[in-house]
């Protein structure tokens, strides 16, 4: 279970978008996992099951409004090289900034789709497993949330 502790972590803080919130479902994802890991019949993979159980506790913590949206503090894969010029890292760091609050700003059920897929790397069909979706509903979303991103982001790519 520790293997899959930073991804459950990462899901969590990229949907909500809070390090304290992000880690009390961690937390809470884990108890849920020990208290009912007898019932776990291996019909999916198990990070398939942690993926399921994370991105519900996170949905109905969205779905509380207890809290602003707000971007998260953790960084995505690093745009700018370590050896840009000065110029290039600032760019890069507003791409970065701008791609951070799109990706905040879509709607919970796009997020969530493209945290799993573009940044986790799940298959669609683990995807539609974990969210209990149909696969087209999961393609649907993901081809969605990315046009809003591409539109949102179209200044800074021009």
């Amino acid at each position: 279970m520790l293997a899959y502790q930073h991804r459950v972590y990462s899901v969590a803080l990229r949907m909500l978008g809070d390090r304290g919130e992000a880690e009390e479902v961690a937390q809470e994802v884990f108890l849920r996992v020990h208290r009912s890991i007898r019932d776990f019949r291996g019909e999916a993979k198990l990070s398939t099951w942690l993926y399921a159980i994370t991105s519900r506790l996170c949905l109905n913590q969205l779905e509380r409004g207890s809290r602003q949206r707000r971007v998260g503090e953790a960084a995505l894969a690093r745009i700018a090289d370590a050896h840009a010029n000065p110029g290039a890292r600032l760019e890069a760091s507003e791409l970065e900034r701008a791609l951070h609050r799109a990706i905040a700003e879509l709607d919970d059920e796009r997020r969530m789709v493209v945290v799993l897929r573009d940044l986790h790397g799940l298959a669609y069909e683990e995807i539609a497993a974990a969210l209990e979706l149909p696969l087209n509903t999961v393609r649907s979303r993901l081809h969605r949330a990315r046009m809003e991103l591409k539109r949102r982001l179209r200044p800074f790519l021009s």
